[in-house]
């Protein structure tokens, strides 16, 4: 066999494992878009073909199978719906697969996987209100009306007392749903894309280990470790809102706000990733595990905050290094 039959045999190889991926891809999307109930799992799942493609052949491959899981995507719910979800949830496939493929290790890929699937939600909100002609203010305010009409609907049944926290009127609970809309909305769609991220990355992980593929192994949660360089979201948030205040400008105040919601589960995943390094390695003593049992349930928001506190200031300072370094002199 000449080198150009057998470059042109693998070529075949490979355009048949795209369009069966690509169809198996578009399968879960299509299920996910019409059975929404169902689009939770699929959300979980879909992206597994693309990086099985990508893992057997290249990023090419991956990025053709792609185009073509949203043409077939278009072809059966229009191609505004599949734009739609291919924006959100394409790019998780195709890094996810590149990290696989060339051996990232797993914080890293997890790093640039829950970056890329905020950007992704962030460019899907934004899409979505382009392609509805809806600015996004206006679509925060559609979300307020549909509460104020859920709200008088409850009042003329009757149950709004059962509702309504003790010593909060109507109207006192009404601006407080208001003011966290407008504050963490799209702050809480976009952290919950990452979560999503997470999840995804494990199942990719665990599916291609069954596949006896090899993948870096994965650090013990107590030595999740992460790069300084994180810290320059925090600032980027803290500028904003520093400078939406002193301006009095509400969309810088805004963005800044959902800066520092969508930082708020990573670095306190950072901060109990430390606890369970002091934990887990005795550097605890009883007393001081009693104390931190009672913070829990005592003082639970402050609690919280130190945890949030410790998760931005290790990827700066390394605490794990100084307690090795001391262990070890």
């Amino acid at each position: 066999m000449s080198y150009q039959e057998r470059g042109t045999k693998i070529s075949v190889r490979a355009l048949t494992d795209g369009a069966l991926m690509a169809a198996l891809a578009a399968l879960l999307g299509i299920v996910g878009i019409y059975l929404p109930v169902l689009g939770i799992v699929t959300n979980l799942v879909w992206t597994l073909p693309i990086i099985l493609l990508i893992m057997r052949h290249d990023l090419k491959m991956g990025i053709m199978g792609l185009t073509v899981t949203g043409m077939i995507i278009s072809i059966l719910t229009g191609p505004i719906q599949a734009i739609l979800f291919l924006v959100n949830m394409g790019g998780i496939a195709l890094v996810y697969g590149y990290c696989f493929k060339k051996g990232l290790s797993s914080l890293k890929a997890l790093l640039i996987g829950t970056v890329i699937a905020a950007v992704s939600t962030a460019a899907t909100v934004f899409l979505s209100a382009f392609v509805a002609n809806l600015p996004i203010t206006q679509w925060i305010g559609e979300i307020k009306l549909a509460i104020d009409e859920g709200f008088q609907i409850y009042e003329k049944m009757g149950v709004m007392e059962n509702i309504l926290p003790e010593g909060v009127s109507p109207e006192e609970y009404k601006e407080q749903l208001f003011s966290l809309i407008n504050t963490l909305l799209p702050g809480a769609f976009i952290a919950a894309s990452m979560g999503i991220a997470l999840v995804n990355y494990l199942i990719a992980r665990t599916f291609l280990k069954r596949l006896k593929y090899e993948i870096p192994d994965m650090p013990m949660f107590r030595d999740w470790h992460l790069p300084w360089q994180i810290v320059w979201g925090v600032i980027l948030g803290l500028g904003l809102l520093i400078s939406g205040n002193y301006f009095e400008n509400e969309y810088l105040r805004l963005v800044g706000q959902n800066i520092l919601y969508i930082y708020y589960p990573v670095l306190l995943v950072s901060g109990i990733s430390f606890l369970v390094y002091m934990w887990k390695n005795n550097y605890l003593t009883s007393f001081m595990r009693v104390i931190i049992i009672m913070s829990v349930f005592l003082f639970g928001q402050f609690f919280f905050m130190m945890l949030l506190l410790i998760g931005l200031f290790d990827p700066l300072f390394d605490y794990r290094r100084f307690f090795r370094d001391k262990k070890v002199s």
